[in-house]
Protein backbone atom coordinates (compact mmCIF):
# COMPACT_ATOMS: atom_id res chain seq x y z
CA UNK A 1 0.00 0.00 0.00
CA UNK A 2 1.69 3.69 -1.02
CA UNK A 3 1.66 5.87 1.41
CA UNK A 4 -0.43 9.09 0.90
CA UNK A 5 1.43 12.08 -0.09
CA UNK A 6 0.50 15.11 -2.46
CA UNK A 7 3.98 15.38 -3.70
CA UNK A 8 5.68 12.95 -6.01
CA UNK A 9 8.98 11.44 -5.33
CA UNK A 10 10.84 14.03 -8.13
CA UNK A 11 8.60 17.02 -6.66
CA UNK A 12 9.88 16.58 -3.49
CA UNK A 13 12.18 19.43 -2.47
CA UNK A 14 15.49 19.13 -0.35
CA UNK A 15 16.17 22.47 0.96
CA UNK A 16 18.10 21.35 4.35
CA UNK A 17 21.99 21.49 3.01
CA UNK A 18 24.26 22.51 5.65
CA UNK A 19 27.33 24.62 4.52
CA UNK A 20 30.06 24.01 5.26
CA UNK A 21 32.49 26.84 6.46
CA UNK A 22 36.13 26.56 7.56
CA UNK A 23 39.61 27.61 6.44
CA UNK A 24 40.63 25.00 4.58
CA UNK A 25 44.08 25.40 6.19
CA UNK A 26 42.39 25.17 9.35
CA UNK A 27 41.13 21.96 8.28
CA UNK A 28 44.79 20.79 6.81
CA UNK A 29 46.40 21.28 9.98
CA UNK A 30 43.76 18.87 11.95
CA UNK A 31 44.18 16.23 9.41
CA UNK A 32 47.90 16.60 9.69
CA UNK A 33 47.99 16.78 12.86
CA UNK A 34 45.61 13.88 13.51
CA UNK A 35 46.98 11.30 10.76
CA UNK A 36 50.13 10.63 12.01
CA UNK A 37 51.31 9.12 8.42
CA UNK A 38 50.39 12.59 6.53
CA UNK A 39 53.43 14.37 7.88
CA UNK A 40 55.34 12.05 6.25
CA UNK A 41 56.33 12.27 2.72
CA UNK A 42 55.65 8.33 1.67
CA UNK A 43 52.63 8.27 3.42
CA UNK A 44 51.87 11.50 1.54
CA UNK A 45 52.55 10.00 -2.14
CA UNK A 46 51.28 7.40 -1.40
CA UNK A 47 47.43 8.27 -0.32
CA UNK A 48 47.31 11.77 -1.93
CA UNK A 49 48.80 10.46 -5.44
CA UNK A 50 47.39 12.40 -8.60
CA UNK A 51 46.17 8.87 -10.07
CA UNK A 52 42.76 7.93 -10.11
CA UNK A 53 42.67 5.26 -7.26
CA UNK A 54 41.36 1.96 -8.45
CA UNK A 55 37.94 0.57 -6.36
CA UNK A 56 40.44 -2.81 -5.54
CA UNK A 57 42.81 -0.55 -3.75
CA UNK A 58 41.24 -2.09 -0.28
CA UNK A 59 43.90 -0.38 1.95
CA UNK A 60 43.07 2.83 0.41
CA UNK A 61 39.77 2.62 0.63
CA UNK A 62 40.14 1.80 4.61
CA UNK A 63 42.39 5.12 4.79
CA UNK A 64 40.07 7.49 3.22
CA UNK A 65 36.93 5.98 5.41
CA UNK A 66 39.14 6.94 8.08
CA UNK A 67 40.00 10.62 6.83
CA UNK A 68 35.90 11.00 5.29
CA UNK A 69 34.62 10.19 9.15
CA UNK A 70 37.30 12.46 10.97
CA UNK A 71 36.37 15.26 8.88
CA UNK A 72 32.49 14.61 9.04
CA UNK A 73 32.01 14.09 12.84
CA UNK A 74 35.29 15.55 14.59
CA UNK A 75 35.74 18.94 12.73
CA UNK A 76 32.04 19.88 10.63
CA UNK A 77 30.07 17.96 13.56
CA UNK A 78 27.40 16.69 10.43
CA UNK A 79 27.04 13.24 9.32
CA UNK A 80 26.94 14.80 5.19
CA UNK A 81 28.80 16.65 2.98
CA UNK A 82 29.17 17.14 -0.77
CA UNK A 83 32.06 16.17 -3.11
CA UNK A 84 32.71 19.72 -3.45
CA UNK A 85 33.14 20.35 0.19
CA UNK A 86 35.12 16.43 0.60
CA UNK A 87 37.27 17.82 -2.22
CA UNK A 88 38.15 21.27 -1.02
CA UNK A 89 38.73 19.95 2.44
CA UNK A 90 40.35 17.26 1.70
CA UNK A 91 44.10 19.06 0.10
CA UNK A 92 46.92 18.34 2.21
CA UNK A 93 50.40 20.49 0.97
CA UNK A 94 49.07 21.51 -1.82
CA UNK A 95 48.16 17.22 -3.17
CA UNK A 96 44.49 16.80 -4.30
CA UNK A 97 43.18 13.19 -4.24
CA UNK A 98 41.44 13.00 -7.50
CA UNK A 99 40.54 9.61 -6.65
CA UNK A 100 37.61 10.09 -4.28
CA UNK A 101 34.88 9.10 -7.00
CA UNK A 102 36.03 5.71 -6.76
CA UNK A 103 36.74 5.64 -3.22
CA UNK A 104 33.14 6.89 -2.42
CA UNK A 105 31.68 4.55 -5.12
CA UNK A 106 33.44 1.95 -2.80
CA UNK A 107 32.29 2.74 0.03
CA UNK A 108 29.20 2.97 -1.29
CA UNK A 109 29.39 -0.60 -2.41
CA UNK A 110 30.92 -1.49 1.01
CA UNK A 111 27.67 -0.28 2.92
CA UNK A 112 29.40 2.80 4.64
CA UNK A 113 28.17 5.85 2.80
CA UNK A 114 25.20 6.44 0.50
CA UNK A 115 24.48 9.53 -1.72
CA UNK A 116 21.61 11.18 -1.74
CA UNK A 117 20.52 9.65 -4.93
CA UNK A 118 20.23 6.35 -3.37
CA UNK A 119 17.83 7.42 -0.93
CA UNK A 120 15.94 8.87 -3.82
CA UNK A 121 16.17 5.75 -5.23
CA UNK A 122 13.08 2.78 -5.17
CA UNK A 123 15.73 0.38 -5.52
CA UNK A 124 17.36 1.22 -2.52
CA UNK A 125 14.39 0.52 -0.57
CA UNK A 126 13.52 -2.46 -2.59
CA UNK A 127 16.96 -3.61 -1.26
CA UNK A 128 17.30 -2.89 2.49
CA UNK A 129 13.29 -3.33 3.00
CA UNK A 130 12.22 -6.24 0.93
CA UNK A 131 9.39 -6.86 3.42
CA UNK A 132 7.77 -3.10 2.36
CA UNK A 133 8.76 -3.05 -0.93
CA UNK A 134 8.72 -6.36 -2.62
CA UNK A 135 12.00 -7.43 -4.83
CA UNK A 136 11.55 -7.33 -8.69
CA UNK A 137 12.41 -11.13 -9.75
CA UNK A 138 16.04 -11.43 -10.56
CA UNK A 139 17.30 -8.57 -8.95
CA UNK A 140 19.81 -9.82 -5.53
CA UNK A 141 21.85 -7.72 -3.24
CA UNK A 142 23.85 -8.05 -0.36
CA UNK A 143 22.71 -4.45 1.19
CA UNK A 144 22.12 -4.97 4.84
CA UNK A 145 18.24 -5.31 5.74
CA UNK A 146 17.09 -7.02 2.61
CA UNK A 147 19.66 -9.99 3.38
CA UNK A 148 18.72 -12.20 5.83
CA UNK A 149 15.05 -13.00 3.16
CA UNK A 150 17.36 -13.59 0.16
CA UNK A 151 19.71 -16.02 1.43
CA UNK A 152 18.18 -18.75 0.28
CA UNK A 153 17.66 -17.07 -3.20
CA UNK A 154 20.54 -15.52 -3.82
CA UNK A 155 23.03 -18.29 -1.91
CA UNK A 156 26.02 -18.26 0.54
CA UNK A 157 25.92 -15.98 3.10
CA UNK A 158 25.43 -11.93 2.52
CA UNK A 159 25.72 -8.91 4.17
CA UNK A 160 29.14 -9.81 5.89
CA UNK A 161 32.78 -10.59 4.97
CA UNK A 162 33.03 -13.53 3.45
CA UNK A 163 36.17 -15.92 2.76
CA UNK A 164 37.58 -16.48 -0.58
CA UNK A 165 39.81 -20.05 -0.93
CA UNK A 166 42.73 -18.51 0.47
CA UNK A 167 40.96 -17.61 3.65
CA UNK A 168 41.26 -13.94 3.07
CA UNK A 169 38.20 -12.14 4.10
CA UNK A 170 36.40 -10.04 1.37
CA UNK A 171 34.08 -7.42 1.12
CA UNK A 172 30.36 -8.10 -0.18
CA UNK A 173 29.59 -6.84 -3.07
CA UNK A 174 26.41 -4.41 -3.57
CA UNK A 175 24.65 -5.77 -7.60
CA UNK A 176 22.40 -2.73 -6.90
CA UNK A 177 25.26 -0.56 -7.96
CA UNK A 178 25.78 -1.34 -11.71
CA UNK A 179 29.19 -1.91 -13.83
CA UNK A 180 27.99 1.39 -15.42
CA UNK A 181 26.83 3.20 -12.17
CA UNK A 182 30.23 2.62 -10.55
CA UNK A 183 32.24 4.21 -13.47
CA UNK A 184 30.04 7.40 -13.03
CA UNK A 185 31.25 10.62 -11.74
CA UNK A 186 29.37 11.43 -8.98
CA UNK A 187 28.48 15.54 -9.45
CA UNK A 188 30.34 18.13 -7.11
CA UNK A 189 27.14 19.24 -5.54
CA UNK A 190 25.67 15.97 -4.88
CA UNK A 191 25.33 14.92 -0.92
CA UNK A 192 27.05 11.66 0.65
CA UNK A 193 25.82 10.62 3.95
CA UNK A 194 27.49 8.07 6.68
CA UNK A 195 24.95 5.25 6.34
CA UNK A 196 25.54 4.41 10.00
CA UNK A 197 25.53 7.70 11.50
CA UNK A 198 22.41 8.62 8.97
CA UNK A 199 20.10 5.94 10.34
CA UNK A 200 21.20 6.50 13.84
CA UNK A 201 19.68 9.93 13.48
CA UNK A 202 16.72 9.11 11.87
CA UNK A 203 15.31 6.70 14.69
CA UNK A 204 16.22 9.53 17.12
CA UNK A 205 14.45 11.93 15.02
CA UNK A 206 11.52 9.75 15.32
CA UNK A 207 11.69 9.31 18.94
CA UNK A 208 11.55 12.95 19.64
CA UNK A 209 8.51 12.92 16.96
CA UNK A 210 6.52 10.52 19.55
CA UNK A 211 7.99 12.79 22.12
CA UNK A 212 6.36 15.81 21.13
CA UNK A 213 3.07 14.41 20.04
CA UNK A 214 2.64 12.26 22.67
CA UNK A 215 3.10 15.42 25.10
CA UNK A 216 0.49 17.39 22.91
CA UNK A 217 -2.01 13.98 22.90
CA UNK A 218 -1.95 14.33 19.03
CA UNK A 219 -1.12 12.27 16.34
CA UNK A 220 -0.51 14.76 13.24
CA UNK A 221 1.58 18.22 13.53
CA UNK A 222 2.90 20.92 11.21
CA UNK A 223 6.49 20.28 9.89
CA UNK A 224 7.60 23.55 10.32
CA UNK A 225 6.03 23.32 13.98
CA UNK A 226 7.86 20.19 14.10
CA UNK A 227 11.68 21.54 13.43
CA UNK A 228 10.61 24.91 15.30
CA UNK A 229 10.23 22.45 18.23
CA UNK A 230 13.54 20.80 17.59
CA UNK A 231 15.35 23.73 17.48
CA UNK A 232 13.43 25.01 21.06
CA UNK A 233 14.10 22.15 22.88
CA UNK A 234 16.00 19.02 21.72
CA UNK A 235 19.12 20.88 20.03
CA UNK A 236 22.06 21.20 22.22
CA UNK A 237 23.47 24.66 22.72
CA UNK A 238 27.10 25.68 22.66
CA UNK A 239 28.14 24.93 26.25
CA UNK A 240 25.11 22.95 27.48
CA UNK A 241 24.97 19.06 28.29
CA UNK A 242 22.04 17.54 26.07
CA UNK A 243 20.12 15.08 27.88
CA UNK A 244 18.76 11.74 26.80
CA UNK A 245 16.17 13.48 23.98
CA UNK A 246 18.93 16.21 22.62
CA UNK A 247 19.67 15.23 18.57
CA UNK A 248 23.23 15.49 18.36
CA UNK A 249 23.20 16.72 14.83
CA UNK A 250 19.86 19.01 15.27
CA UNK A 251 17.70 19.62 12.13
CA UNK A 252 20.83 18.91 9.76
CA UNK A 253 19.55 17.65 6.58
CA UNK A 254 15.77 17.20 7.87
CA UNK A 255 14.36 16.99 4.85
CA UNK A 256 16.37 13.62 4.03
CA UNK A 257 15.70 12.49 7.16
CA UNK A 258 11.97 12.94 6.67
CA UNK A 259 12.23 11.60 2.95
CA UNK A 260 13.93 8.29 4.52
CA UNK A 261 11.05 7.69 7.52
CA UNK A 262 8.12 8.28 4.63
CA UNK A 263 9.63 6.02 2.92
CA UNK A 264 10.60 2.84 5.00
CA UNK A 265 6.83 3.71 6.38
CA UNK A 266 7.49 5.23 10.03
CA UNK A 267 5.82 8.12 8.98
CA UNK A 268 3.20 9.98 6.41
CA UNK A 269 3.82 13.38 4.78
CA UNK A 270 0.96 14.90 3.32
CA UNK A 271 -0.48 18.62 2.82
CA UNK A 272 -2.80 20.83 3.93
CA UNK A 273 -4.58 23.72 1.45
CA UNK A 274 -4.04 27.13 2.97
CA UNK A 275 -2.99 30.48 1.64
CA UNK A 276 -0.17 31.28 0.31
CA UNK A 277 0.91 27.81 -0.15
CA UNK A 278 0.29 24.68 1.15
CA UNK A 279 1.28 23.32 4.60
CA UNK A 280 3.17 20.12 5.38
CA UNK A 281 2.12 17.95 8.28
CA UNK A 282 3.80 14.79 9.72
CA UNK A 283 1.80 11.53 10.95
CA UNK A 284 3.48 8.91 12.80
CA UNK A 285 2.06 5.69 11.26
CA UNK A 286 0.65 2.46 13.82
CA UNK A 287 1.79 0.31 11.12
CA UNK A 288 1.80 -0.40 7.18
CA UNK A 289 -1.63 0.36 6.69
CA UNK A 290 -2.68 2.93 8.09
CA UNK A 291 -3.63 6.07 6.45
CA UNK A 292 -4.63 9.95 6.93
CA UNK A 293 -7.98 10.25 8.28
CA UNK A 294 -10.33 12.81 7.32
CA UNK A 295 -10.22 13.56 11.57
CA UNK A 296 -6.23 14.04 10.90
CA UNK A 297 -6.47 16.68 8.39
CA UNK A 298 -8.79 18.62 10.19
CA UNK A 299 -6.62 18.82 13.28
CA UNK A 300 -3.47 19.41 11.32
CA UNK A 301 -5.35 22.06 9.24
CA UNK A 302 -6.67 23.70 13.31
CA UNK A 303 -3.06 23.22 14.68
CA UNK A 304 -1.56 24.97 10.99
CA UNK A 305 -4.11 28.03 12.41
CA UNK A 306 -3.45 27.46 16.07
CA UNK A 307 0.78 27.90 15.13
CA UNK A 308 -0.27 31.65 13.28
CA UNK A 309 -2.40 32.73 15.78
CA UNK A 310 0.70 31.83 18.61
CA UNK A 311 3.10 34.12 16.03
CA UNK A 312 0.09 36.76 16.22
CA UNK A 313 0.02 36.56 20.09
CA UNK A 314 3.58 36.67 20.27
CA UNK A 315 3.97 39.92 18.04
CA UNK A 316 1.17 42.03 19.58
CA UNK A 317 2.44 41.20 23.06
CA UNK A 318 5.93 42.30 21.97
CA UNK A 319 4.14 45.16 20.44
CA UNK A 320 2.55 46.18 23.83
CA UNK A 321 5.63 45.83 25.51
CA UNK A 322 7.17 48.60 23.85
CA UNK A 323 4.18 50.51 23.70
CA UNK A 324 4.22 50.63 27.33
CA UNK A 325 8.18 51.13 27.74
CA UNK A 326 7.71 54.17 24.87
CA UNK A 327 4.52 55.45 27.30
CA UNK A 328 6.75 55.57 30.15
CA UNK A 329 9.50 57.47 28.45
CA UNK A 330 6.60 59.91 27.41
CA UNK A 331 5.82 60.75 30.65
CA UNK A 332 9.35 60.70 31.91
CA UNK A 333 9.44 63.53 29.36
CA UNK A 334 6.31 65.73 30.94
CA UNK A 335 4.78 65.00 27.64
CA UNK A 336 1.25 63.59 29.12
CA UNK A 337 -0.87 63.98 25.79
CA UNK A 338 1.95 62.03 23.95
CA UNK A 339 1.83 59.07 26.61
CA UNK A 340 -2.02 59.09 26.50
CA UNK A 341 -1.92 58.56 22.79
CA UNK A 342 0.32 55.88 22.56
CA UNK A 343 -2.02 53.90 25.83
CA UNK A 344 -4.80 54.10 23.62
CA UNK A 345 -2.87 52.08 20.62
CA UNK A 346 -1.34 50.04 23.59
CA UNK A 347 -5.11 49.22 24.28
CA UNK A 348 -6.08 48.55 20.61
CA UNK A 349 -3.26 45.73 20.87
CA UNK A 350 -4.61 44.36 24.48
CA UNK A 351 -7.89 44.06 22.52
CA UNK A 352 -6.18 42.19 19.76
CA UNK A 353 -4.37 39.98 22.34
CA UNK A 354 -7.73 38.91 23.82
CA UNK A 355 -9.83 37.87 20.81
CA UNK A 356 -6.21 36.22 19.39
CA UNK A 357 -6.48 34.22 22.81
CA UNK A 358 -10.35 33.28 22.51
CA UNK A 359 -9.96 31.99 18.77
CA UNK A 360 -7.25 30.58 19.86
CA UNK A 361 -9.20 28.38 22.88
CA UNK A 362 -12.23 27.61 19.95
CA UNK A 363 -9.63 25.84 17.86
CA UNK A 364 -8.42 24.12 20.45
CA UNK A 365 -11.50 23.16 21.61
CA UNK A 366 -12.26 21.73 17.97
CA UNK A 367 -9.65 19.48 18.62
CA UNK A 368 -10.70 17.98 21.73
CA UNK A 369 -14.22 17.97 20.39
CA UNK A 370 -12.93 15.74 17.77
CA UNK A 371 -10.89 13.24 19.26
CA UNK A 372 -14.30 13.09 21.40
CA UNK A 373 -16.45 12.08 18.46
CA UNK A 374 -14.01 9.38 17.35
CA UNK A 375 -14.22 7.84 20.65
CA UNK A 376 -17.48 8.02 20.85
CA UNK A 377 -17.83 6.70 17.56
CA UNK A 378 -15.61 3.59 18.79
CA UNK A 379 -18.15 3.07 21.53
CA UNK A 380 -20.84 3.06 20.03
CA UNK A 381 -19.45 0.60 17.13
CA UNK A 382 -18.58 -1.62 20.46
CA UNK A 383 -21.91 -1.52 22.01
CA UNK A 384 -23.74 -2.62 18.98
CA UNK A 385 -21.13 -5.85 18.11
CA UNK A 386 -22.00 -6.60 22.30
CA UNK A 387 -25.80 -6.54 21.59
CA UNK A 388 -25.35 -8.34 18.34
CA UNK A 389 -23.22 -10.86 19.88
CA UNK A 390 -25.43 -11.32 23.33
CA UNK A 391 -28.84 -11.87 20.59
CA UNK A 392 -26.68 -14.46 18.31
CA UNK A 393 -25.75 -16.44 21.78
CA UNK A 394 -29.47 -16.01 23.27
CA UNK A 395 -29.21 -14.28 26.51
CA UNK A 396 -32.33 -14.55 28.52
CA UNK A 397 -32.63 -11.47 31.28
CA UNK A 398 -34.63 -13.58 33.71
CA UNK A 399 -31.71 -16.09 33.98
CA UNK A 400 -29.37 -13.28 34.54
CA UNK A 401 -31.49 -12.09 37.18
CA UNK A 402 -31.47 -15.15 39.09
CA UNK A 403 -27.36 -15.43 38.73
CA UNK A 404 -27.31 -12.23 39.93
CA UNK A 405 -29.56 -13.01 43.13
CA UNK A 406 -27.71 -16.35 43.70
CA UNK A 407 -24.69 -13.71 43.23
CA UNK A 408 -25.65 -11.27 46.41
CA UNK A 409 -26.22 -13.56 48.52
CA UNK A 410 -23.35 -15.16 48.44
CA UNK A 411 -21.81 -11.62 48.85
CA UNK A 412 -23.49 -10.79 51.72
CA UNK A 413 -22.63 -14.09 53.65
CA UNK A 414 -18.60 -12.96 52.78
CA UNK A 415 -19.28 -9.41 54.20
CA UNK A 416 -21.17 -10.80 57.42
CA UNK A 417 -17.86 -13.02 57.93
CA UNK A 418 -15.44 -10.66 56.82
CA UNK A 419 -16.68 -8.01 59.69
CA UNK A 420 -16.88 -10.28 62.27
CA UNK A 421 -13.21 -11.44 61.25
CA UNK A 422 -12.40 -7.99 61.67
CA UNK A 423 -13.84 -6.88 65.30
CA UNK A 424 -11.98 -10.21 66.66
CA UNK A 425 -9.00 -8.98 65.41
CA UNK A 426 -9.37 -5.31 66.04
CA UNK A 427 -10.11 -6.62 69.78
CA UNK A 428 -7.05 -8.59 69.48
CA UNK A 429 -4.79 -5.74 68.85
CA UNK A 430 -6.50 -3.40 70.79
CA UNK A 431 -5.33 -5.88 74.20
CA UNK A 432 -1.64 -6.42 72.76
CA UNK A 433 -1.43 -2.73 72.01
CA UNK A 434 -2.13 -1.71 75.15
CA UNK A 435 0.09 -4.24 77.49
CA UNK A 436 2.92 -3.02 74.74
CA UNK A 437 2.31 0.96 75.66
CA UNK A 438 1.94 0.06 79.29
CA UNK A 439 5.51 -2.08 78.72
CA UNK A 440 6.96 1.02 76.69
CA UNK A 441 5.77 3.30 79.53
CA UNK A 442 7.37 1.63 82.56
CA UNK A 443 11.15 0.67 81.08
CA UNK A 444 11.47 4.81 79.69
CA UNK A 445 10.23 5.81 83.57
CA UNK A 446 7.84 5.09 86.26
CA UNK A 447 4.97 6.17 85.49
CA UNK A 448 1.42 5.84 87.29
CA UNK A 449 -0.57 3.77 84.96
CA UNK A 450 -4.31 3.79 84.54
CA UNK A 451 -5.55 -0.25 85.55
CA UNK A 452 -4.67 -2.22 82.64
CA UNK A 453 -7.16 -4.87 83.34
CA UNK A 454 -9.73 -1.95 82.20
CA UNK A 455 -11.43 -1.55 78.73
CA UNK A 456 -9.44 1.71 77.77
CA UNK A 457 -6.59 3.65 78.53
CA UNK A 458 -6.79 7.35 79.65
CA UNK A 459 -4.62 9.31 76.84
CA UNK A 460 -5.01 12.47 77.96
CA UNK A 461 -3.41 11.22 81.65
CA UNK A 462 -0.85 8.66 80.03
CA UNK A 463 0.34 12.29 78.03
CA UNK A 464 0.24 14.47 80.87
CA UNK A 465 2.83 11.68 82.64
CA UNK A 466 4.92 11.39 79.55
CA UNK A 467 5.66 15.35 79.57
CA UNK A 468 6.55 15.58 83.25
Amino acid sequence: MQIERTKSKAEYEFNSRTELDMNQEDVEKKLLNHFNFLQQEGGLLQNFSSYDFRPDEKSMVDVWEKIIDYLLSDIFKCFGITMSDLKKYSIVKNRIPVGLNNIIQQLRIEQKYITEDDLKNDNFYQINFPDLYPQTKGYFSSFFSGINSLINIAGGKMGCKEENDNNEQQMPIRTDISEEDKNKIIPENTLIFNFEKFRTHCNHVLSVLNDILSDNDNEVIPTSHFIKIIKEKYTKKEGEIGGIMTLTYGVQYIDYVLYYLMKIKKITLFEIESSPKNIECIKILKDINDTVSEKDKAIAKILTHIELLEKRINESSKKEDELHSLAKEKLKKGDKQGAKNILMRKKQYQKQLENLHNSQNVLEQQIFDLKNAESNASVTEILKQTLTAGKEIGLNPDDFADVASDLKEQKDALDEMNSGMKEFINEKDDEELNKEMEKLMIDDKKIDLPDANKDAIDENKVFENLVK
